[in-house]
């Protein structure tokens, strides 16, 4: 299976927001969104956090193992995912993950490499979970959406996100970069995009709910992303935890466009 299209590709780090472009083009048959997201000491990708639409090199999606390649502005950008030897994916979690490709009897596996690191970790503790799973007779892959965490070479700043073939959220005629975002244990700042592949503005809201606190603030990079998502373009919205003490932390954002509305879910462990 393989999807080759040209849309928007962001790149968010630390101190600053790159778009890589905002033009984007019809959906294809096949649609493969990745956000991934970078704690501050992550050696995959040093604290930045991207979300691909576009310049995938490669995307091989079957029941007994998932492997994307994309071509990013600096190098690239990989991700794998492998269940346990002789078994195929399910709906469900999958603990005690060991490298993708050198996993041995009885554990899943998991890789992400990135420009800084291409080799990938030497050893890694993590997780991924598949929420939702469809396949054909063969075992190809049809539909998938998947997060994952990654601890690299025992340390503790993460690399995470989510994967998604054929399933993104549909908000009438934008496109969204994700079902939820997850901050492990430290707060950065993280991208949220929707796309408009449609040759018409459309209108967009975000909202929380107004009768409990949030502590998890949602800022457009553009103004007029309040209100408008402009044809054949995106938006990108930066989404950050701000606890006012230690603890667990969770909020949905409510996400309107005319008459069709979609949820973000948000959740965030503040050390």
């Amino acid at each position: 299976m393989c999807a080759l299209f040209s849309v928007a590709i962001i790149v968010f780090g630390v101190s600053n927001v790159t778009v890589a472009a905002t033009r984007t083009t019809r959906l294809t048959a096949a649609q493969v969104i990745v956000s991934g997201f970078s704690e501050h000491g992550d050696p995959i990708d040093n604290g930045f956090s991207s979300v691909y639409f576009s310049n995938w090199v490669k995307v091989s999606a079957t029941t007994t193992g998932v492997y994307l390649a994309n071509r990013t502005p600096s190098g690239f950008a990989t991700y794998s995912f492998v269940p346990v030897a002789g078994q195929h994916f399910t709906v469900g979690s999958y603990f005690n993950v060991q490298r993708a490709a050198y996993r041995t009897s009885g554990f899943p596996g998991l890789e992400v490499t990135g420009p800084s690191r291409p080799t990938g970790c030497s050893r890694l503790v993590g997780s991924f979970r598949i929420w939702d799973l469809a396949a054909d007779a063969r075992g190809n892959i049809t539909r998938l959406d998947l997060t994952y965490v990654e601890y690299c070479d025992g340390g503790r700043p993460a690399n995470y996100g989510e994967v998604m073939i054929n399933d993104a959220p549909r908000l009438g005629n934008l496109v969204a970069s994700a079902y939820r975002i997850t901050f492990p244990d430290q707060t950065p700042t993280l991208p949220y995009v929707l796309n408009n592949f449609s040759s018409t503005d459309q209108s967009v809201h975000l909202s929380q709910s107004t009768t409990t606190v949030s502590h998890f603030h949602i800022t457009p990079t553009n103004p007029s992303c309040t209100t408008t998502v402009r044809a054949n373009s995106s938006c990108t919205y930066l989404v950050r935890l701000l606890p006012p003490k230690p603890g667990n932390f969770s909020s949905t954002v409510f996400v309107s466009s005319g008459s069709s509305v979609i949820r973000l879910a948000l959740s965030g462990t503040a050390p």
